[in-house]
């Protein structure tokens, strides 16, 4: 058939049948996926699964970043969506209906909680919040509605670190699901599903990603039926990745161990270096041998991030926000996982109930990027010689990023 130009602009030649290969994820994009035949057409359905159906349900792309966050997680499925909150979001709704109940620890990252108590709450699912230190005791909150227990650990901001296997082992006897946000540790020095876990969750954004420049998030399980409830749900809220992204987290993970093992080393070092510093009360990590769940960490990780926080000591606020504005190489930063140092500002007390052990100060969460060790140092040295001039009485003057 001979085509008339208007038509062939939209219809190219077909690609060669020549094997080609490249070390780079292909990208391929597509929202119209089309068929050979009306049959193929109307049972396009059936390849919800396990092929393509239309471009929101996956692509090449997006599945061969799945199949392999699935191989790295040590679980047979996984499925990415457009965030770390639209991960938690998917394992909860696909975990509860109306009339029951989901357990979150007082831990769980901020925005998360807010999503359930206020959008999960007007549809019926009821949210208990609980301590993350209670780890068998937790038996004694499941009750007949508890369909899934989250679980995070290390968890946001203050790093408990729970005991896994024990709150999988109470959940399952009262036949819960266990879903357990894996961000910080990731894959990489914890497994969940390896312990029991049903869902295994991480904000790709963070250390697969890597660079601050990515959104996306991962559930992957073990169980082939949980995998399909979980993908209807993920179709019926709408939630679909682009193969650009996925490239690029794909690229990101190839790097992860790298980068994540550079950030565990030099934070290590500016940990030791914070520990003698008299402005610091707390140190807050689980390689820290006095922190709750120290002996829990390193039993059950091969690990640890570089993202920690400290306890500034109470006298020390008044001039937080001058010592902040002094840095350099830290930049204030509500992530971490990425390549730049960055330093967020938090009160974890708000809306806790089980942080006696926690000393009283401003608490700052540090990620540590790929800066060289001795340059992140000086910079923290010369931002909190402040601390010590105030002390001393001298008016701190800062000319910001100088």
């Amino acid at each position: 058939m001979t085509l008339s130009d208007d038509t062939s602009h939209v219809h190219p030649p077909k690609r060669s049948a020549e094997p080609f290969q490249a070390m780079a994820m292909a990208v391929e994009r597509a929202s119209t996926v089309v068929f050979d035949d009306l049959e193929s057409f109307e049972r396009r359905i059936e390849r919800l699964y396990d092929g393509f159906s239309y471009g929101l349900y996956g692509t090449p792309t997006s599945r061969q970043l799945e199949d392999h966050i699935a191989k790295l997680e040590g679980g047979s499925r996984a499925l990415v969506v457009p965030s770390g909150m639209a991960a938690i979001t998917l394992a909860t709704m696909t975990a509860c209906r109306g009339g029951e109940r989901v357990l979150i620890p007082e831990t769980l990252y901020g925005p998360a909680r807010d999503m359930i108590g206020r959008f999960l709450a007007p549809l019926g699912i009821e949210a208990t919040l609980y301590d993350p230190r209670l780890d068998a005791g937790i038996a004694k909150l499941i009750d007949p509605r508890t369909r899934l227990v989250w679980v995070e650990s290390p968890g946001s901001a203050t790093f408990e670190v729970q005991d896994v296997p024990q709150v999988v082992a109470a959940a399952h006897q009262a036949g819960a699901l266990v879903a357990a946000d894996n961000t910080w540790a990731s894959h990489l020095f914890f497994k969940p599903l390896a312990r029991g876990v049903d869902i295994s969750m991480q904000a790709l954004s963070k250390h697969a990603g890597g660079h601050g420049d990515l959104l996306m998030g991962s559930v992957a399980v073990h169980d082939e039926a949980l995998f399909r409830r979980l993908k209807d749900t993920a179709r019926f809220l709408g939630y679909g990745v682009s193969p650009e992204d996925c490239a690029l987290c794909e690229r990101g993970l190839m790097t992860m161990p790298v980068r994540m093992r550079n950030a565990q080393a030099t934070a290590q070092e500016v940990m030791s270096w914070l520990s003698g510093r008299p402005e610091v009360a707390q140190i807050l990590h689980p390689s820290v041998p006095t922190h709750p769940g120290h002996a829990v960490w390193k039993r059950d990780f091969t690990g640890s991030a570089g993202v920690f926080s400290i306890v500034l000591r109470p006298d020390r606020a008044p001039v937080q926000a001058e010592i902040l504005r002094r840095l350099r190489l830290f930049r204030l930063g509500a992530s971490w996982g990425g390549v730049h140092s960055l330093i967020a500002v938090s009160d974890p007390r708000k809306g806790r109930t089980s942080l006696g052990w926690l000393k009283p100060g401003p608490v700052w969460r540090l990620s540590i990027g790929l800066e060289a060790i001795d340059d992140l140092l000086a910079d923290l040295s010369q931002a909190f010689d402040l601390f010590a001039e105030s002390r001393q009485g001298k008016t701190v003057m800062v000319d910001a990023r100088t």
